[in-house]
């Protein structure tokens, strides 16, 4: 193992980055925890001389072993965590990318101005590790995901050598093959493989008006999906705007019923479907009043809707939301003492695809694997996750032969296997076997290109 002064491998220090939430672990030869751009380049530059591994790590919060390090080091950027400079002229921000994602959001706030991606583990992740999958969450159905707002980014690429991209301002580019003509694009969504980011600039908007959220309650899911397909062809005439719409099945709601405190939830509804909409204070009444109609309109529990005007309000709400992903989190690494894992899928399809994709899923979770599952997230765009909690060897292996069923059905509907959360280690082969060669041959040759000797990232995304 080389010596560096950002390097330990003190053992408990590794015991404590062997990890992420997918339930994957192993203890890595080392970690280093860098405090400079020049500490990584110096850092890359010996472990590519000596052919040592080198896998980033934010706060570990990848649900897809993507910051699990299997060969080699951990580089831990958690020390590389300042604001670097907020331009309200110009509404751009710079940052490093140990930066919490929800601590930028704050500042970015307070002055005046409003940065939208919002991963739901906001308050456990970075922006770089956000950029590294671009993340996206519950407001991307109106404002995208992380790779809309990165304007550049400054890279240690493998070797050591530092390089700066930044996307091309011009409104129009014919310049070579599609894929590359923003090669900043490349950096996005590569999961570790192709470089290091050490700085990235991100554009900033106006921060909207006032917002309300909402809960509103259906007896079965299928109705719950009605109105979501009903509010999002309302949105485009012009009628209401949401900016979110999230979804909770039955197992969802009873694990999130423990942290829903003073809002009720009622005894016949079996699915939920949360929304919010940014609308200036004196107009939110006659929003309101649009949405009951179309909750009725859809066969939804329309009197028992849950309001949320006030920050207090909604932020209960939001942690109503949160609760279902971090409790299936905690059982998943709970699980893995007996040999299972949490099992959780991330593909989405055409909007008009989804009442196939939720009917067929539910039947082969029922069918193939029959242990304790929970379908939630982000329908509004086409993107519900299901978990699949396996809390033995042989049932990980219905789970994840289950996950696949549902991924082949995702992508026969025109679909994509991943939409938020990446490949990691943990869906390699799904990704190897769903996806032509002739792509897998193009991402190959470009790792090649950028990483030669194939130290960055084992095993994310192309499992060589």
């Amino acid at each position: 193992m080389i010596e560096h002064p950002c390097i330990t491998q003190d053992p408990e220090i590794r015991a404590a980055y062997a990890a992420d939430v997918s339930g994957l672990s192993h203890i890595p030869d080392a970690v280093a925890r860098p405090e400079s751009e020049a500490e990584v380049a110096d850092l890359l530059h010996l472990c590519a001389d000596r052919r040592i591994a080198v896998t980033a790590q934010g706060l570990r919060s990848s649900t897809t072993g993507a910051s699990v390090a299997f060969r080699g080091i951990v580089l831990s950027l958690e020390k590389l965590h300042r604001v670097l400079d907020i331009d309200p002229a110009r509404r751009r921000a710079v940052a490093e990318p140990g930066v919490v994602t929800a601590e930028f959001k704050r500042q970015v706030a307070a002055a005046g101005l409003f940065y939208p991606p919002d991963p739901t583990s906001e308050e456990e992740s970075t922006l770089g590790g956000n950029v590294a999958c671009n993340a996206s969450g519950s407001r991307t159905y109106r404002y995208g995901p992380t790779r809309r707002y990165v304007r550049g980014l400054r890279i240690v690429l493998a070797g050591g050598r530092i390089t700066h991209v930044a996307r091309i301002g011009a409104n129009k580019n014919a310049a070579g093959y599609f894929g590359l003509q923003n090669p900043i694009d490349l950096w996005i969504g590569s999961e570790g493989t192709l470089g290091i980011i050490t700085q990235l600039e991100v554009d900033l908007i106006e921060a909207p008006p006032a917002f309300f959220g909402a809960m509103a309650f259906f007896r079965d899911w299928r109705d719950a999906i009605g109105f979501v397909l009903r509010s999002d062809a309302s949105r485009r005439r012009g009628e209401l705007d949401p900016r979110c719409l999230e979804f909770f099945g039955e197992h969802a709601l009873n694990l999130a019923a423990p942290a829903a405190e003073r809002l009720r939830i009622p005894a016949n509804a079996r699915a939920a479907i949360f929304f919010e909409e940014e609308v200036a204070p004196e107009a939110i009444d006659g929003a309101l009043e649009r949405w009951h109609r179309a909750i009725e309109d859809a066969g939804g529990l329309a009197d028992e809707t849950v309001i949320a005007r006030t920050t207090a309000e909604q932020a209960a709400l939001r942690a109503l939301r949160h609760a279902v992903p971090s409790t299936m989190q905690e059982r998943g690494l709970a699980a893995a003492a007996g040999g299972g894992r949490r099992v959780s899928t991330d593909f989405a399809v055409p909007l008009h695809q989804l009442p196939t994709l939720m009917e067929e899923a539910f039947q082969l979770m029922e069918t193939h694997f029959g242990g304790p599952t929970v379908a939630y997230g982000h329908v509004g765009n086409g993107h519900p996750h299901f978990n699949l909690l396996a809390e033995d060897p042989p049932s990980l292996q219905r789970a994840e032969e289950t996950a696949r069923r549902m991924a082949e059905v995702a992508m026969r509907l025109g679909g994509t296997l991943s939409a938020e959360h990446g490949i990691g280690k943990v869906k390699t082969h799904f990704y190897r076997d769903l996806y032509p060669e002739w792509m897998l041959s193009a991402m190959r040759g470009v790792k090649r290109a950028l990483d030669p000797r194939g130290i960055l990232a084992p095993g994310n995304l192309l499992d060589d």
